[in-house]
């Protein structure tokens, strides 16, 4: 089969913090540039969890380790591995491997990094790679990329979205559709014909809100509000998903005024023979 290898950073919606973790930046450690996008979440609660749900067949979560980190352990799907020791002297270690774990079933799993040092001692959290199977072995992985003003993106009510959202030049193709209307909704179908997996890319930040997700029946909840501007983010993704037509429903869930939710693209994932069924 061919192998879909996905990166996200540590902002993405997808990875779930309890709500000890905050988010670091050059503002809040001389060191921040030395994790990728120069942005880390961390925490010093003990029991402290960084949850991520996907579907694949191996998971590697990269961090720091540093004077001040102290023990961490991870569990995937409920069974819980050896605590591992996130110490090491000063400067530290940057971009390193926490955990791995690359020989599971294809199919859905929750990996989720618990702090366990003591009083005041840190885990923190850079990105996570993982390795998923579509289709058929021998096959080409094709992924078709949707702008968010493709016939297949509508927008509800559409006099409370906009289509010249804030710092559009850092949208892909500078096109993307914004609201800061509460319960304002999009849903984007796509079809039999292309696609087995589906990701949801738009901004975050302060200014940004959480937001649901409903697919296939589930209902899932996120939130775009970081401590950080980044654009062209990964909001969602799913796979896993069949040949049959499906449509994605987005759902703007402000919790305080004057916040707003931006959307920018749509990736589709599939084979032929996916393709062709």
């Amino acid at each position: 089969m061919p192998s879909l290898i996905s990166t996200i950073e540590d902002y993405s919606p997808v990875i779930i913090y309890s709500p000890d973790w905050k988010q670091g930046s050059s503002q809040s450690d001389s060191l921040a540039s030395s994790y990728t996008s120069s942005s880390f979440f961390a925490t010093s609660t003990s029991g402290g969890t960084a949850s991520f749900t996907f579907n694949g067949t191996g998971i590697e979560m990269f961090g720091s380790k540093r004077g001040n980190h102290g023990l961490y352990q991870v569990s995937i799907d409920g069974t819980t591995f050896p605590a591992a020791s996130g110490e090491a002297t000063d400067p530290g270690i940057f971009q390193t491997s926490l955990f791995s774990k690359t020989d599971l079933e294809q199919g859905l799993h929750t990996v989720v990094l618990e702090n366990q040092g003591s009083a005041g001692q840190f885990v923190d959290l850079d990105f996570i790679t993982w390795h998923g199977n579509i289709g058929q072995s021998n096959e080409q992985l094709l992924v078709t990329t949707v702008q968010d003003d493709d016939p297949s993106f509508v927008y509800s009510p559409s006099n409370a979205w906009s289509d010249t959202p804030s710092e559009l030049g850092f949208f892909s193709g500078s096109s993307g559709h914004s609201t800061s209307t509460p319960g304002a909704f999009f849903t984007y179908e796509f079809q039999v014909s292309s696609g087995d997996g589906v990701s949801l890319y738009g901004p975050v930040g302060p200014a940004y809100a959480p937001f649901s997700i409903q697919l296939n029946g589930d209902l899932l909840s996120f939130s775009a509000q970081k401590s950080m501007n980044v654009s062209q983010t990964l909001l969602y993704h799913a796979d896993g998903l069949g040949p049959e037509s499906h449509t994605l429903k987005l759902l703007f869930e402000p919790s305080a005024a004057g916040q707003m939710f931006a959307v920018d693209f749509a990736q589709v994932y599939t084979t032929s023979s996916i393709a062709s069924r």
